[in-house]
Parts: C-alpha cells; structure tokens; sequence
C-alpha cells in the first residue's frame, strides 16, 4: 500500500494505476465498525440522497453486480432493512461502491452508492460519463480522456489499484454538500483551519476497479485518515513540499486555498518541534 502519497514531494494528479495481483478488492479492516456506524448515520437521511436510482442497467445487470458482490464480501455483520441486495452487501464494508458501464462506445456512471463522500453529491454524477463527472477536478482532462480504454485494459487485464490523497480538517468521512437536518452549512462543510485549536489529517482514498462483466466495471474508494501531528519530522516536511506546490486551482478544489498560509505556518512550527526534540 501506498502509504506516504507524499513521499516526492510534489501534489501530482495521475492515474497511477497498477495490477491488484493477489490482494483483495475489499481488505480486512479492523475498525470495520467505525465505518459501519457511518453508514447507518448517512442512511438515516434518506437512502435516495447517498444512493440514487441506477441509471441504464437492466435487471439482469443488477442481479449480476450482486452476485458480484456476493462473492466478493462473504461476511456480513449489519442486519437492517435494505433499498436492494447492493445496498446491503456494500453496507457491510468501509468502501463506497460504483458500476460503470459501457455500451455502443459510450460509458457512463450508471450506479453509486456513497457514504463517504468527499464534498460531492452522487446525484450530480449518476448518469454522467467519466469525462463530465470528473470536469471539477483540476488537471484531470488527459486523465478523463483516456478513460475509454482505461476500461478496456481493466477488461482484458483484470483489477487494478490506486491511490489518491489530500490533506483535510477534520476527520469525518461524510462531506456530502447538503448537511443533515438541523445542522448549518458552515458546521457540516469543515475545510477550516483553527491556528488556536489546529488540526489537520491526510485523507487517503485507496480505489479500485475490477471488471464485471463484458460491458460493467466496478469502482471502490475506501477512505482512512492520518493524524499529520503525529507525523515525523521528515514527512512533515514532505508535505508542506506537496501543499507549496498545489497550484490555485487545485488549493481550491482541495479547499485550502484560504487557510494555505496558515497550514503551512503550523507546519513548519511542528519541524521545528520535531527537530529540537530530535536533538536535544
């Protein structure tokens, strides 16, 4: 596993895709339960609003992605009532799950299921193809682009892996746009630093995509934090190297475009600390 996405010292977006060989789509995850109560939380506001209706799948693809699924997660510990059999299996696992699917030489993102989700609505990407639902992101075009035959070598090559990372203000795994009930916009965004009360957390996402069937792909993103505090001094360092190096555009995607100045100072007071303790 890619641990320290950082590690160059320069914030890159690639696909970085490579063969899953013998690990599996869904690792053992011993917090399981942390994740779990998540799920349960995001569903409270309405299944519909974390998993939209499917878009082009028939229901011979839908019983196929099940069964799927079923293979793939043999364990399930979260007994409730269920939209589908895919919500229940996936509501077993800390991953967010997606079907893209690919047909008369068109593909589209034709089933999600979020609760995880990183300041983003499924309903603004079900239904979309790769290259629109991806527009938002930076840098991504030649990425979004190639997407076509990405798929193909899935197909004809079997599971791949990736990793993608961020730095974040809070550890929360659900960042849907739309806040629950009873809570206000600024409390539920986060992406706010506190120079008085700092905290600040790598947010890793490990994907994957295996194939399906002839025409469906399936899409993973499990999502885990890293205190940064907790950091040694040569990857603090490592960091700050990859957030001077975030370019406008994507210090506003990421959300820090306004609290830049302020990170990078607390992260350079922390080098200091871990140098003098490192010495003394």
């Amino acid at each position: 596993m890619n641990d320290r996405p950082w590690q160059n010292g320069k914030f890159i977006i690639t696909a970085g895709l490579k063969p899953l060989e013998a690990k599996p789509i869904f690792l053992p995850e011993p917090e399981l339960s942390h994740y779990i109560k998540n799920k349960i939380k995001a569903r409270s506001e309405g299944i519909d609003k974390h998993y939209p209706d499917s878009v082009g799948l028939t229901s011979t693809e839908l019983e196929i992605i099940a069964n799927k699924l079923r293979a793939l997660i043999p364990q399930t510990v979260y007994e409730g009532t269920f939209k589908d059999e895919i919500d229940f299996l996936i509501s077993q696992v800390p991953e967010d799950f997606s079907v893209w699917k690919m047909e008369d030489g068109k593909e589209w993102l034709a089933l999600i299921h979020l609760m995880s989700p990183n300041h983003w609505d499924a309903h603004q990407k079900i239904g979309k193809s790769f290259f629109d639902s991806h527009a938002p992101i930076p840098h991504i075009d030649a990425i979004s682009k190639a997407a076509p035959k990405m798929f193909e070598q899935i197909q004809k090559r079997g599971a791949m892996e990736r990793f993608a990372w961020g730095v974040a203000t809070d550890n929360r795994l659900n960042h849907h746009p739309v806040p629950p009930v009873g809570i206000s916009v600024e409390e539920w965004q986060g992406r706010s630093f506190d120079p008085e009360s700092p905290k600040l957390f790598i947010r890793m996402e490990r994907q994957t995509l295996f194939p399906i069937s002839e025409k469906l792909i399936g899409f993973t993103i499990k999502t885990s934090f890293t205190d940064v505090s907790i950091l040694p001094g040569e990857d603090l360092k490592l960091i700050i190297q990859c957030i001077e190096s975030m370019d406008e555009a994507i210090l506003k995607y990421k959300g820090l475009i306004r609290d830049k100045k302020n990170i990078l100072q607390w992260l350079f007071t922390l080098t200091q600390e871990r140098h003098i303790s490192c010495t003394s």
